[in-house]
Formats: C-alpha cells, sequence, structure tokens
C-alpha cells in the first residue's frame, strides 16, 4: 500500500485493488473540510443489496485485529470497515462515495436527526419525571409496546 500525508494523519492506497486505509485523523480532516464546503452535490444513489455476495470481515493492516463493520452515516449506503484505533478501510470507491455525502450535507442531516431525537427523549424523560412526581411510581401503567408520550397524551389528553 502507498502511503499519502494528509495533515494530521495518512491514507493508504492499495493499487491492486482500489481500496483506501485512511487513519482516524485523516478521516476526521477530510470530513471537515468536505463538511464546510456545503457544495450542492448529487448524492451518488445507494447501491441496491446484492445477494450471493458473502460478507467478509477485514483484518485492520496495522493491528491485524478484526475491524467492525459499520454504515457510514445513515442514508450514506456504504458500509465501511473500522479498526477503533487506528482507522477506516473503504472498499474501492467508496471513500469518494462516503465524501459526497457529506458534501450533500449528508453529515448535517444526522447531525440534526440525532439532535431532534436527543430532544425528543429529553421531553419524555422530563414528562415521565413530572408524572412520576405527581402520582408516584405506580401511576405508569403504559404497555411495554407504546411510548411515554402515548401514555401521557392518553392520561392527559392533548
Amino acid at each position: 500500500m502507498s502511503a499519502f500525508d494528509c495533515g494530521p494523519g495518512a491514507l493508504h492506497d492499495c493499487g491492486r485493488c482500489g481500496a483506501q486505509f485512511v487513519e482516524h485523523a485523516a478521516l476526521r480532516f477530510m470530513l471537515e473540510r468536505h463538511d464546510e464546503l456545503e457544495i450542492p452535490v448529487a448524492r451518488p444513489p445507494p447501491v441496491a443489496w446484492q445477494t450471493g455476495i458473502s460478507v467478509r470481515y477485514l483484518p485492520c493492516p496495522v493491528c491485524h485485529a478484526m475491524m467492525n463493520r459499520k454504515s457510514f452515516g445513515a442514508g450514506s449506503g456504504v458500509i465501511v470497515d473500522v479498526c477503533s484505533k487506528h482507522g477506516t478501510w473503504f472498499d474501492a470507491g467508496e471513500l469518494p462515495r462516503v465524501l459526497a455525502f457529506v458534501e450533500s450535507g449528508g453529515l448535517a442531516r444526522v447531525r440534526r436527526r440525532n439532535a431532534e431525537e436527543a430532544e425528543r427523549l429529553a421531553r419524555e424523560r422530563a414528562a415521565l419525571a413530572a408524572v412520576h412526581a405527581l402520582h408516584g411510581a405506580d401511576a405508569l401503567p403504559f404497555a411495554q409496546d407504546s411510548t411515554i408520550l402515548d401514555f401521557l397524551h392518553d392520561l392527559f389528553g392533548s
């Protein structure tokens, strides 16, 4: 693999298969630069699931421990292999797809969704604490499959 200095880390390129292994600091640097561009880039279509392709777990090229397969951001359509200590493995063509996803605002959308979910959970926890303070712990007979907000809506109305 050929190594290229990317400022805070390195990108290792495999001339044989076209894959890249990007050290964590270098990936963070690249993502931050592409996230700041805010260029309206057409997002590449997600790759359709192909049957008959076996999933292979890859060893980290640095420490040789098996890497974890993870979806890069919600909606990018790219599954990457990650060594928690050293970096991320991108199969041929995946790094440009990830960078295009970031440039199209993909990470900003994920951050917004995560913030909205955190706010929703905080509201549910506050509502639960209020019910608990008013009625005690035994006042929460909601079913396992219903949400706290559904229960509160039923209890107090809209």
